[in-house]
């Protein structure tokens, strides 16, 4: 929780209501597996300990994160624990391979608070070989953001072979999948970025090619 997560009080606090869960609206979800998870995963009943109270998972969260809301700090509180005692990510009611492609209006929702990061949860996928297409606005003088992505399986391994490149203005991530599991794509760029469509498609048989350097667009 290295991150700025200062950010959330504004920003989480204006979210329109997407849930999650009973109460863990999507933007919590999101925010802590870009800016949270990477020091959390795999760490199945590991240091953090909550048989303290929640004052223990309190003192975590606002140290790393400063100032937060009580609400914010009990919902990345609860993430944290889910990761931990089930060593999964928290559900989220969305899978791009089941809706093939999405818009602005549902990848809004996937963006970390911060704009630089998106986690998009492609859904249990059979095995086979994928192609993730992401599309941006073109980003003119300013040129392509430093950005690299992530395809991490239900038990936090990320996907070896990760093929990445630009075609006709389009990032295009090319990868494998071996056993059927749920996956994820997170997306970090140095900079804000903003996806306006994002599209799962199965590769053609012998066309996944040959993987591309990843540093993504």
């Amino acid at each position: 929780m290295d991150q700025p997560l200062w950010l959330l009080t504004a920003v989480l606090a204006s979210a329109p209501t997407l849930m999650a869960g009973d109460r863990i609206r999507i933007e919590s979800v999101v925010a802590f597996h870009t800016q949270c998870a990477n020091c959390h995963e795999g760490e199945c009943s590991g240091r953090l300990s909550f048989d303290l109270g929640p004052t223990v998972a309190d003192a975590h969260i606002r140290r790393h994160g400063g100032a937060l809301p009580l609400e914010t700090v009990r919902d990345l509180a609860e993430l944290l624990r889910y990761m931990k005692e089930r060593c999964a990510f928290y559900p989220l009611p969305l899978a791009l391979i089941e809706d093939r492609t999405w818009g602005v209006d549902v990848l809004r929702h996937l963006r970390a608070p911060d704009g630089t990061a998106y986690f998009l949860p492609l859904g249990r996928l059979a095995p086979g070989a994928y192609r993730l297409w992401l599309d941006m606005p073109d980003p003119g003088p300013a040129g392509r953001p430093d950005a690299t992505a992530e395809i991490i399986a239900a038990d936090f391994e990320p996907l070896p072979g990760l093929g990445s490149s630009w075609v006709d203005g389009r990032w295009l991530l090319q990868f494998q999948v071996d056993g059927p599991a749920e996956h994820y794509a997170r997306l970090k760029a140095d900079r804000p970025i903003a996806l306006v469509r994002a599209e799962l498609t199965p590769a053609p048989a012998g066309h996944l090619g040959p993987p591309c350097p990843n540093p993504g667009p």
